[in-house]
């Protein structure tokens, strides 16, 4: 009864045009071709778009990551960047549902390939969690996880600080804002199970631009013993 009068009172809404859709439906069907997806071939390093010839993209060519490789689902376009402000902001959080579907079906091998031995969400700070009520990249890691049947750690790692807002900010300036941002609760976990047990983590997060957020975070998880990282982001945009 509670759930047919939720339905009632907030129905799921289409991710990219918020028009009323059924309970059964991810996205309504004059919209299930508006998100632009990335069209392979895919930057080796980040997932985003690159041509036949390339194997990185140029800003991963132009800087050294510390992630091993990347994937990404959609272009970082208007439309996606509307759907990803409700899903964060407005508590569309229902939006992940189809992220997800898209992520597995177009994904579920280069995932599958690289066999994380878990699943980590970049976390968000405290203050903005409480505010917002979830961590938007931890739907979409559980998702992903549920689908494929791959544990989801989501408290190894932490935000340590609240960061200014990354869309001020130039590229250093991001990488200065998150330099010291995250790092393993090793009153958690000890660096000893932590090589034993996560040999391979797949870093999960909502958008991916500058690789700065991905960046830091994939350097705590070295330092505490991951043996490598990968990254996968549903929204990539920047770089060229």
């Amino acid at each position: 009864m509670f759930s047919i009068i939720s339905r009632a009172l907030y129905p799921r809404r289409c991710p990219c045009c918020r028009g009323v859709i059924a309970a059964d439906m991810l996205i309504c069907d004059d919209c299930t071709d508006s998100f632009r997806k990335i069209a392979p071939p895919w930057c080796l390093k980040c997932g985003r778009h690159v041509e036949a010839d390339e194997e990185y993209c140029k800003e991963c060519l132009s800087k050294e990551h510390s992630y091993s490789s990347g994937m990404a689902v959609f272009e970082y376009d208007s439309r996606m960047k509307r759907s990803m402000s409700d899903f964060k902001f407005n508590g569309w959080k229902e939006n992940s549902d189809y992220y997800v579907s898209e992520a597995v079906r177009i994904h579920k091998a280069d995932i599958c390939r690289f066999a994380p031995s878990i699943l980590v969400p970049v976390p968000i700070h405290s203050s903005k969690r409480a505010l917002r009520g979830y961590n938007q990249a931890e739907l979409i890691a559980s998702g992903i996880g549920s689908r494929l049947q791959i544990p989801v750690v989501s408290d190894l790692l932490v935000r340590t600080k609240k960061t200014k807002a990354m869309k001020v900010l130039d590229k250093e300036g991001r990488e200065a804002n998150l330099k010291t941002a995250f790092i393993c609760d090793l009153n958690r976990y000890s660096k000893n199970e932590i090589e034993k047990n996560f040999p391979k983590v797949m870093l999960v997060d909502d958008i991916y631009t500058t690789g700065a957020t991905m960046e830091g975070c994939t350097r705590a998880l070295l330092t505490a013993g991951v043996g490598k990282v990968a990254i996968f982001s549903i929204a990539a945009g920047g770089g060229s």
